[in-house]
C-alpha cells in the first residue's frame, strides 16, 4: 500500500515577479485539485524580501505515484512553463512527528 508523501517545493522568483508567480502557482492548484490523490497544498511567503526562496508550497498527496501522475500531465507542465521562475520541487515524508 501506498503511504501519503509530503511535496516540498522552493521558488526563487525575481523582484517584481510576485503577483505573476502567484497567479500562475494558483492556476496550477486549480488544476492539481482535480487530481486523483490531491489532499490538499499551502503557498508560504518569506517575511524577509531578502530570503533565497520567496515562495515555498507544501501540498499532501496520497502516494508518490498520485503524484507523479498528476504532474505528467501536459496542462500542468504547460502552467509551469509559462512563468519566469525557479522550482525545486522534492516529496518527502514524515520523519519524526509531534
Amino acid at each position: 500500500m501506498s503511504s501519503p508523501v509530503v511535496l516540498i517545493n522552493v521558488f526563487s522568483v525575481p523582484q517584481g515577479s510576485e503577483e505573476q508567480f502567484i497567479k500562475v502557482w494558483t492556476e496550477a492548484l486549480e488544476l492539481m485539485k482535480n487530481e486523483p490523490g490531491f489532499i490538499d497544498a499551502k503557498l508560504h511567503r518569506s517575511i524577509d524580501k531578502d530570503a533565497r526562496f520567496q515562495f515555498i508550497n507544501v501540498a499532501h498527496w496520497e502516494s508518490a505515484e498520485a503524484w507523479k501522475n498528476a504532474f505528467s500531465k501536459p496542462q500542468l507542465k504547460a502552467v509551469g512553463s509559462q512563468a519566469l521562475f525557479e522550482q525545486n520541487p522534492a516529496l518527502y515524508k514524515v520523519e519524526v512527528e509531534t
